[in-house]
């Protein structure tokens, strides 16, 4: 739905079109509401207008003014498609940056909107395979064996194909996501089946890709800038795609716990529990190991949220470190591992303001990714499976205290290193937000966020 004034003003109208326009891409991107109005307020100034913009979940409304000029301009706009394009974030973050410094045109504006819009960053094989790789790489660090490894990629790889069919027939999201986690994890039981081994961490691992992380970080994001109605409203959608992966779990558990007979073709247990033996890396080498496959995980996500190809090597470098920081405090001294998740999500993301400038590009763009590899996929899955335990104990049988504990303790973990996650990823763009990163070093912003005023004499 489209409303403007009585008055019509040609060019005026069309930067309306356009600044919606934006705003419309950035909110279809994934990014928070602030940076959406900072993004779309530079591009105004560059113009000469002023502008009042108002997101929601579903659409925004928008109205422009010249300055000094009390005649507003409005319009409405209905946001379809809720999506992750990194590419997309940092490409009009830099094209906003150009209107205000360098007054390009609006002419030059759709054009280069245009060329935004028509990228492709990466092709369907790399991002497939990538992908696969990813969650083939977080099941290794979730201490898997190659066996589930294996399992993990091929799941990943078939599921996510599905997904992206679904999504091109235009099916509900939170049904497709319903129907590709029962396929993704109905595939790895019939494999563990069949080959007669364990595969619970290829199970925590098999549908992480569909877990809506962006939308969780980006709901505390606008929490903490005062967004609340935004906020929300991302966090329900969450919640919502969370419960759908939970009923996907249930359903497929369900199927091969009462329908499903014990068909084994090969046993494969003796050469899984000999892998298991011969895993035995220790201090530097086992460091190295998680910082490889900590990296490479980050990276694989990175691909999926279309991250620009130039800041692919800090997405590698940071998701590495992160993860090695996170494991070294949580195993070698003994933290807590919430304590861990938020130290090692803190340095990437206070990190992320040094490396923002030397690739052009948020901060959050690759953050966002190099978090990844801490998500707490194995106590999320631990506890959707007490509570698929509850919900299917017969008539009459009562659940042990102590598995009610266990189970509520799991899901209370994972809760606060979300939490922590988010807060870490957070922080640099809560701190630091009235300092832009562009031409300045980190030791710059921290002089000019912490430097005392001298009192006026």
């Amino acid at each position: 739905m489209e409303t403007t004034s009585v008055d019509f003003d040609k060019e005026a109208y069309e930067t309306l079109e356009v600044l919606a326009d934006i705003a419309v891409m950035l909110h279809s991107s994934g990014t928070h509401n602030a940076r959406i109005i900072r993004n779309i307020e530079r591009i105004a100034k560059g113009l000469e207008y002023e502008v009042d913009l108002v997101l929601s979940f579903s659409g925004i409304v928008i109205s422009i003014n010249k300055e000094n000029s009390e005649k507003k301009y409005t319009l409405s706009k209905t946001i379809k498609t809720k999506g992750i394009n990194f590419e997309t974030i940092s490409e009009i973050s830099i094209l906003s940056w150009d209107v205000a410094e360098n007054k390009i045109s609006l002419k030059r504006i759709k054009i280069i909107l245009k060329r935004i819009k028509r990228k492709i960053v990466y092709n369907h094989i790399t991002l497939d395979s990538f992908l696969s790789l990813a969650s083939a790489a977080l099941c290794l660090l979730f201490e898997g064996d190659l066996l589930e490894c294996l399992f993990a990629f091929t799941s990943t790889f078939i599921g996510f194909r599905i997904l992206r069919f679904l999504k091109s027939k235009k099916y509900n999201i939170f049904f497709s996501v319903f129907l590709v986690t029962i396929v993704s994890v109905s595939l790895i039981h019939f494999l563990g089946t069949i080959f007669n081994i364990k595969v619970v961490e290829a199970l925590a691992v098999s549908v992480l890709y569909l877990v809506p992380g962006v939308f969780l970080i980006n709901s505390f994001i606008d929490y903490l800038e005062n967004y609340i109605e935004a906020g929300s409203s991302k966090l329900v959608y969450s919640f919502l795609i969370i419960s759908a992966i939970a009923s996907g779990f249930f359903f497929s558990n369900f199927l091969f716990e009462n329908y499903f007979f014990n068909i084994q073709l090969i046993d494969l247990s003796s050469f899984q529990n000999h892998i298991a033996l011969t895993n035995n890396t220790h201090g530097i080498g086992l460091l190295t190991s998680k910082f490889i496959l900590g990296g490479l995980t980050s990276l694989g996500f990175a691909i999926l949220f279309n991250t620009p190809k130039r800041a692919l090597w800090v997405v590698i470098l940071l998701g590495g470190l992160g993860f090695m920081i996170k494991y070294y405090l949580n195993i070698e001294c003994n933290f807590g591992q919430i304590f861990a998740v938020f130290c090692a999500s803190c340095f990437v993301g206070l990190s992320g303001m040094y490396f923002a400038h030397r690739t052009h590009t948020p901060p959050l763009v690759f953050t966002i990714p190099a978090v990844i590899n801490m998500i707490p996929g194995l106590l999320s899955y631990k506890f959707m499976v007490g509570m698929i335990k509850w919900t299917m104990k017969p008539n009459g049988v009562q659940q042990s205290v102590d598995d009610v504990i266990q189970t509520l303790s799991y899901g209370i973990s994972a809760i606060f290193i979300v939490f922590a996650l988010a807060f870490g990823v957070a922080i640099s763009v809560i701190v630091f937000k009235n300092y832009s990163v562009k031409g300045k070093d980190l030791n710059r912003l921290i002089e000019l966020y912490f430097q005392k005023k001298e009192p006026k004499i």
